[in-house]
């Protein structure tokens, strides 16, 4: 335990080294050096954005989110070269009329207009700056969209292809072919949607392709601290969850651990806490580089992403209405499992899968506020419920007592009558 201790802390310091490093290189490339590409990519993000927005009810599933995107592309703006690691921790921005998108333009043309107010967004540690703004020198974010297109085209053929080898045909195809669902055609015209989506499938195909990764506990448990951490340095809490999870099942169909529940209870563990403590980093960091009240920045935004800010009815009403989502599930499965469901043994055997499956919802609960606020993006959490419990009727259900019982039915109503 003391050695995988001292490795995890290890890690860690290496980890905040690198982060501070990356960020600070990506925040010594002048903003003049891209200011064509960046003004291009604000008009075509806001025209773009009205393209992809599909409405289903309240909500748009489909829908480019313009304000981040217009938020990164004007961080990769802004950026001091003269104080590069003030400005990777500060993470400056304008907005007009609190709108980064209508502000973007703005800044460009007229960086001295006093219309514009800068913003200190300090909580993240904004790591898509690292891809971001190398890419903005050579293109445009409508490069960037179509990198991102054949990108995540080839990691999803390629999991496809590793899953189907080393796990199993049917698996393979709900893990992919569930994502593939969620990620058109939205996930990569947008820059805030993608990075939980590529760290989930290149820490899937590491999992199923590089023995170092599951060469024993150790080493699996470091490997989830480090997806924590690369989801908290890449990610502006859209679907954190997804790079969880996937990872996860992904691990636990192909490695076939014994003890299924602490296996997944001990990697989620790590998992979060490399994802808090590298988060928790930044805050500390920023107090102390910039003197920016980063600390209580973040404590505010968790208690309004959590619990809201004086919306009660409104809170208790997204409460409500998620529990009862939760147990209408809880019920189906339990009426599926009393009517299909095969021995006890195999229940326990490939119950770990619904305890990943209900992780959408715990998350819902904790930022309840946040996945309300942002249902256009944040519904994409819940492919976790639908792969895990896919996977789950596939392995604990008889699924051909139904069909045998139909066909039955059938026969007997054929028979005739004297």
């Amino acid at each position: 335990m003391m050695k995988l201790t001292l490795r995890i802390l290890v890690t860690y310091l290496v980890l905040t080294l690198l982060f501070i490093g990356a960020s600070v290189t990506v925040f010594s490339i002048p903003g003049n050096a891209i200011e064509d590409h960046v003004r291009q990519s604000v008009q075509q993000v806001t025209e773009d954005g009205k393209m992809f927005t599909v409405h289903v009810g309240p909500v748009e599933p489909f829908k480019v989110g313009t304000f981040s995107d217009c938020l990164i592309l004007g961080i990769a703006y802004c950026s001091d070269t003269d104080h590069p690691l003030q400005s990777a921790m500060s993470d400056k921005f304008f907005i007009l009329d609190g709108s980064p998108e209508d502000a973007a333009s703005l800044m460009i043309d007229q960086p001295d207009n006093p219309l514009l107010q800068p913003v200190i967004y300090s909580r993240y540690w904004h790591g898509n700056q690292v891809v971001v703004k190398p890419l903005l020198y050579f293109t445009t974010v409508h490069g960037i969209r179509v990198i991102n297109c054949v990108l995540l085209a080839v990691l999803l053929l390629l999991m496809l292809a590793m899953m189907w080898r080393r796990v199993g045909h049917a698996d393979s195809l709900i893990v992919t072919l569930s994502l593939a669902a969620v990620m058109t055609p939205s996930v990569p015209m947008s820059l805030n949607y993608v990075p939980t989506f590529y760290i989930a499938l290149l820490s899937s195909l590491a999992i199923l392709c590089w023995k170092p990764v599951t060469t024993n506990r150790n080493c699996v448990v470091i490997s989830f601290f480090v997806i924590g951490a690369l989801t908290t340095y890449f990610d502006l809490l859209t679907t954190p969850m997804v790079a969880l999870a996937v990872p996860l099942i992904v691990y636990m169909l192909y490695k076939k651990p014994k003890e299924t529940w602490r296996t997944v209870i001990m990697l989620s563990l790590a998992w979060l806490a490399g994802y808090a403590l590298l988060w928790a980093t930044k805050w500390v960091l920023t107090a102390l580089i910039t003197g920016h009240a980063a600390l209580e920045d973040a404590m505010g935004a968790v208690t309004q992403r959590t619990v809201g800010h004086g919306e009660q009815d409104y809170m208790m009403w997204c409460l409500k209405t998620t529990f009862m989502a939760l147990v209408a599930i809880i019920l189906t499965i339990i009426g599926l499992i009393a009517l299909f469901g095969k021995s006890w043994q195999t229940l326990r055997r490939y119950s770990w899968l619904l305890l990943v499956a209900m992780a959408s919802f715990v998350w819902t609960f904790v930022l309840l506020e946040h996945t309300w606020h942002h249902p256009h993006f944040t519904w994409r959490t819940y492919v976790v419920l639908a792969i895990g419990v896919m996977l789950f009727m596939r392995y604990a259900l008889d699924l051909k007592r139904p069909l045998a019982l139909f066909k039955k039915t059938k026969t007997t109503s054929k028979k005739p009558s004297f």
